[in-house]
């Protein structure tokens, strides 16, 4: 095989490596800025911080630069258990953060669903995993 045919492979794995690093174990082993957890949502990586009744979303792009959050909305469902659900709507409240509260409590494994709109941009969703102190939680692991 040619030198030159080995460059296109040495890329594709470059490539394989830098998309696969993104993955929710990833962000779980990665210190965040607010102390929250990290997802990836399609182009943005969304950092949820819940404190008491307030819930907070901070947007950035791949490369860690603030997303502006002017017009954007978020949906923030938390499940703890079966039966106890809660909703709230955040929004813009800063550069680059939607924030909302709620009445709820948590519980001691929270199942977090987020749903970001931005303008001009698709919706997107992340899973997230907190604890009763809306601490965060490793991904559950699967079967």
């Amino acid at each position: 095989m040619k030198t030159y045919c080995l460059a296109p492979l040495l890329l594709l794995a470059l490539w394989c490596g830098s998309a696969c690093a993104h993955t929710d174990e990833y962000f779980d082993q990665k210190q965040t800025a607010h102390g929250g957890q990290v997802r990836m949502a399609g182009p943005y990586h969304l950092e949820l911080v819940v404190h008491g009744p307030e819930v907070t979303l901070y947007l950035t792009d791949h490369a860690g630069d603030p997303i502006a959050s002017v017009d954007g909305s978020a949906k923030v469902i938390i499940r703890s258990g079966r039966r106890n659900r809660a909703v709230v709507v955040l929004m813009p409240a800063g550069d680059n953060l939607l924030r909302g509260s709620a009445k709820f409590k948590l519980g001691k494994t929270n199942d977090v669903s987020v749903l970001v709109a931005l303008p001009g941009a698709d919706p997107q969703r992340a899973q997230f995993r907190l604890d009763r102190n809306g601490k965060p939680l490793p991904k559950r692991k699967s079967n």
